[in-house]
């Protein structure tokens, strides 16, 4: 009895010095190490330093961009992160920064609603422009994510918002105006039990967005009889971003597969990334698969702008406004359309009216998820 007391004394003796020091190490570590500008593991910028000015001290963002900077800037934050998520788990916590620990090994991001200003003026936007351009055929795909379609695997009693009553009210809303609604939420949960989402990522798989493509080409008239894939994995090492926002399941490793067409129609495209002035014969940068974010491999991530050419037989021109769920699913478009034009409202300043009317667009597709959709606000800026 005397020895386990004497032991334990040692452990917690052991423990004090262990969190005396560990300011020191952040102090010493904070002075040595730069500020980064990237962080790889969550696959972001990192903010810098803000600087000085009386307004931003005035009004006060001068303390909440310094506090973003300093949570960003952490001395060995990706250590921190992962070491904290461990300690949570053994603590019985189940959820890190809005991502969930679900079962069957699944990280999944919460939903966040979006504030009804900024959904009402996103619609808006997107009803005023289908009313401008009656003449083209527009649709419009809001994926769901995980959250919605996996939610039998959250935790008990996850305080998690219901993606649907928005997603509801965005359909009728587009119907209304002359907007084909694509909802593939059924489609999805006749699915659910296939690899339709990553485990430790926020996007859908190749898999689930060839689903997602079936239901698309049915809704725009789109003559599949001769499509013909095979699905091959290109790695079996991807981590995702929910696993490094959260640092659960730091040990998880995702599969990434493309689907390879094949038969006698198969048609070579070429991609021209429009701002970065280079052109590529392949949907594909497989030099993505040597870094951290290997979902990249897909058009090497986001552009503002990217332009499809295919020598097929139809002339039609699509125009692809969407965020990165689209990166997997537009190559099974490009077979059917003489050009496809991608423009991601986040990164692209252009003039979408003149872009239309140079390119002779014909069709429109929304492509999102419905996590960046609700929160983001650029697509209301490109439209307006």
């Amino acid at each position: 009895m005397k020895k386990s007391i004497r032991n334990y004394r040692l452990f917690l003796g052991r423990m004090g010095l262990f969190f005396f020091f560990i300011p020191i190490v952040v102090l010493i570590a904070g002075i040595l190490i730069p500020d980064r500008g990237f962080s790889e593991k969550e696959n972001r910028v990192l903010a810098s330093r803000p600087a000085l000015k009386a307004d931003q001290v005035a009004s006060g963002n001068f303390e909440k961009q310094f506090e973003t900077y300093k949570n960003d800037q952490f001395p060995l934050r990706d250590m921190w992160i992962t070491l904290k998520a461990g300690t949570d788990r053994l603590m019985g916590k189940v959820e890190e920064n809005g991502v969930y620990l679900g079962t069957s090994g699944y990280l999944m991001e919460e939903f966040k609603a979006p504030l009804q200003q900024q959904y009402d003026a996103t619609v808006s936007a997107m009803t005023n422009f289908a009313s401008r351009h009656s003449d083209l055929k527009q649709y419009a795909l809001i994926a769901p994510n995980s959250v919605n379609i996996l939610k039998s695997k959250l935790p008990a009693f996850a305080p998690v918002q219901d993606q649907n009553p928005w997603l509801d009210s965005l359909k009728t809303s587009l119907t209304d105006a002359g907007v084909t609604f694509i909802d593939v939420r059924d489609t999805f949960r006749d699915h659910k039990s296939e690899e339709l989402y990553y485990h430790t990522d926020h996007h859908w798989t190749t898999q689930g967005a060839y689903y997602a493509y079936q239901q698309a080409a049915a809704a725009m008239e789109i003559d599949t009889s001769s499509d013909s894939y095979e699905k091959a994995p290109v790695t079996r090492s991807f981590q995702g971003t929910l696993s490094a926002k959260s640092g659960f399941r730091s040990g998880e490793k995702d599969e990434i597969d493309v689907f390879l067409p094949t038969g006698e129609n198969t048609l070579s495209s070429v991609i021209n990334y429009v701002d970065e002035q280079k052109k590529s014969a392949s949907f594909y940068d497989t030099e993505q698969l040597k870094t951290r974010d290997k979902y990249a491999l897909f058009f090497g991530g986001n552009h503002a702008q990217v332009k499809i050419s295919t020598p097929t037989e139809t002339n039609h021109t699509l125009l692809v406004l969407k965020d990165s769920y689209a990166n997997s699913l537009v190559s099974f478009l490009a077979p059917h359309y003489r050009k496809i034009i991608m423009v991601d409202p986040r990164y692209y300043y252009g003039d979408l009216e003149e872009l239309i009317q140079v390119e002779n667009v014909q069709e429109v597709l929304y492509l999102y998820n419905a996590n960046t959709f609700f929160a983001d606000t650029s697509l209301e800026l490109a439209l307006s």
